[in-house]
C-alpha cells in the first residue's frame, strides 16, 4: 500500500528515520517491528517506507510502561551462559576456548553439569532407542524441510508413548533425543557417522553429493554446534523451562522450544539467509543487500539484541571458515563460487554501514558454501539449540521457579460487578 492509497496525508506517517529516532532505536529495529506485525508499513514510491504515527506512539508509550514496571519484573538466576563485553561463556569458559578442542558431545555434557576434568578425551557417539527409528521413518518424505522432519518426527514420538520423566536419566534421555532429531532431518545416525556433528555434515548434504564432502566441514559443523548451543533466555528456551516448570517431560519441553524456534528471529533468518546468499551466487554483483536497505527492509542476518557492537560466535565461525576454505581451497560442487558470493554479500553489508552479521547469518553460510540442501542452517542451529534447552530444564528442576507472569489489565471499565 502506499501513502496516497492510504487516503491519509504525511502528517500520520513517519519516515524510518524519523520513526528510529522516536523510539530511541536502530533502523534495523524498526524493521523487526514491521516484521512482528507491531508497525504497518506503507510507500509512497520515491521517498522509501512510511509507517503510522500512531503505531510509533503506541509503541512509545508501552516502552514507557515496560521502563516503569522494569523494577519489579521477575528475574530468573541461572549459571549456564554469560554474555558479558560481547563475549559469550559457557559454564564461566570462554566459547573461544570451547570452539578449540572440545567437541559438541563434550560440550553438551559441560553445559549439563559435568565438570571439564571428567569429560572423555573421545566421547561416545550417541544413539536412540531401535523402534524410535520407524516413528521418524513415517512421514519422512511429507516435509522437504529438515527442521520440519524434526519437529513432526518429535510431535509423534510424544505422542506414541515414549514419555519420559526429566528427573530419570536426564542426560541419556537427552542424548537420545539430540541423536533422534538429527536422524529424522538427515535419516543418518550419529552413532554410525562419527558423532553428531559428522551425521549433519553428512546427511544435510544431497544425497547425490555425499560422497565427496568438502575438506573439514566435520569440524566446521562441530564449530558451529558448540556456538549455538546456548545464548541465555531467549523465548524458545523460556518456553521450554514454563513445560519442565509444570512437569512436562524432556521431550515436551524441547518440542516447545522448536516450535517458538520456528517464529523467532533465529529461526526465520536462517532461511533468509539462504536465501539472500543464494541471489549473490547466481547473479555476482547484484547488490541485493543494497536493494533490500533503499526500500526500507530488514537484511536477514544483521544484528543481535544481547550482544552490543558484534555476535562474537559469528566471527569465530567465519574466521574458521576462511582458514579452512581460502581461496585456492578445491571445494566440490561449486562450492568456491558459493564462498565468493558469501565474501561478496559481507562485503555489501559492511559498505552498507550494517550491523556486523550474527550466527544465525554465519551459520547459514556455512550451510550455504558446503552445498548443503535449504533448511540446513535452521535445522543445525534449533539442534545445537536442544542442547541448551537441556540444561535449563535440568536447571530448572533444582530452582522450581513459578512462571506465572503478573500483567496490568488495559481493557474496558468492569461492569455488573458489586464490588
Amino acid at each position: 500500500m502506499s501513502v496516497e492509497e492510504s487516503g491519509m496525508d504525511d502528517g500520520m506517517w513517519l519516515t524510518t528515520e524519523q520513526a528510529a529516532r522516536r523510539l530511541g532505536v536502530k533502523r534495523e529495529t524498526i524493521y523487526a517491528y514491521t516484521s512482528r506485525g507491531l508497525l504497518r508499513r506503507a510507500s509512497d514510491g520515491t521517498r522509501g517506507s512510511r509507517f503510522r504515527r500512531d503505531d510509533i506512539e503506541r509503541l512509545a508509550a508501552r516502552g514507557r510502561k515496560t521502563r516503569e514496571r522494569e523494577g519489579s519484573r521477575a528475574v530468573l538466576e541461572s549459571s549456564i551462559a554469560l554474555i558479558r563485553n560481547d563475549r559469550l561463556f559457557y559454564r564461566g569458559y570462554d566459547v573461544l576456548l570451547l570452539c578449540r578442542g572440545m567437541g559438541f558431545e563434550n560440550v553438551s555434557h559441560l553445559l549439563w553439569g559435568a565438570s571439564v576434568e571428567a569429560l572423555p578425551a573421545v566421547p561416545r557417539a550417541w544413539a536412540f532407542p531401535r523402534e524410535w527409528r520407524a516413528i521418524a521413518d513415517v512421514d519422512r518424505g511429507r516435509f522437504p524441510l529438515p527442521l520440519d522432519r524434526i519437529v513432526s518426527g518429535l510431535a509423534a514420538l510424544s505422542g506414541a508413548g515414549h514419555r519420559s520423566v526429566i528427573e530419570e536419566d536426564c542426560t541419556v534421555e537427552a542424548e537420545r533425543i539430540i541423536a533422534y532429531a538429527v536422524y529424522c532431518a538427515t535419516g543418518v545416525l550419529p552413532v554410525e557417522h562419527g558423532g553428531v556433528a559428522g551425521a549433519l555434515a553428512r546427511g544435510l548434504l544431497p544425497a547425490s553429493e555425499r560422497a565427496v564432502m568438502p575438506p573439514a566441514l566435520v569440524s566446521l559443523v562441530d564449530v558451529a554446534l558448540n556456538l549455538a548451543a546456548e545464548n541465555g533466555l531467549a523465548a524458545p528456551t523460556v518456553c521450554s523451562r514454563i513445560v519442565a516448570s509444570v512437569g512436562g517431560d524432556m521431550k515436551a519441553a524441547v518440542l516447545a522450544g522448536l516450535c517458538a524456534m520456528r517464529g523467532t528471529a533465529p529461526g526465520a533468518a536462517a532461511y533468509r539467509v539462504e536465501e539472500l546468499l543464494g541471489r549473490y551466487y547466481e547473479n555476482p554483483g547484484c547488490a541485493q543487500v543494497a536493494k533490500l536497505v533503499a526500500s526500507d527492509r530488514p537484511v536477514p542476518g544483521t544484528g543481535h539484541l544481547a550482544f552490543r557492537q558484534r555476535d562474537p560466535r559469528a566471527a569465530i565461525l567465519l574466521e574458521r571458515m576462511a582458514a579452512e576454505w581460502p581461496p585456492d581451497t578445491e571445494l566440490p560442487a561449486g562450492g568456491a563460487l558459493r564462498m565468493a558470493a558469501l565474501r561478496e554479500a559481507l562485503a555489501d553489508i559492511r559498505e552498507a554501514g550494517l550491523v556486523p552479521v550474527n550466527l544465525d547469518f554465519a551459520v547459514s553460510a556455512l550451510c550455504f558454501v558446503a552445498g548443503m540442501s535449504p533448511g540446513a542452517g535452521e535445522a543445525l542451529f534449533s539442534i545445537a539449540r536442544v542442547s541448551g534447552w537441556v540444561a535449563h530444564l535440568l536447571e530448572q528442576l533444582t530452582q522450581n521457579t513459578n512462571f506465572r507472569m503478573q500483567f496490568v489489565y488495559t481493557g474496558p471499565v468492569l461492569r455488573g460487578s458489586n464490588g
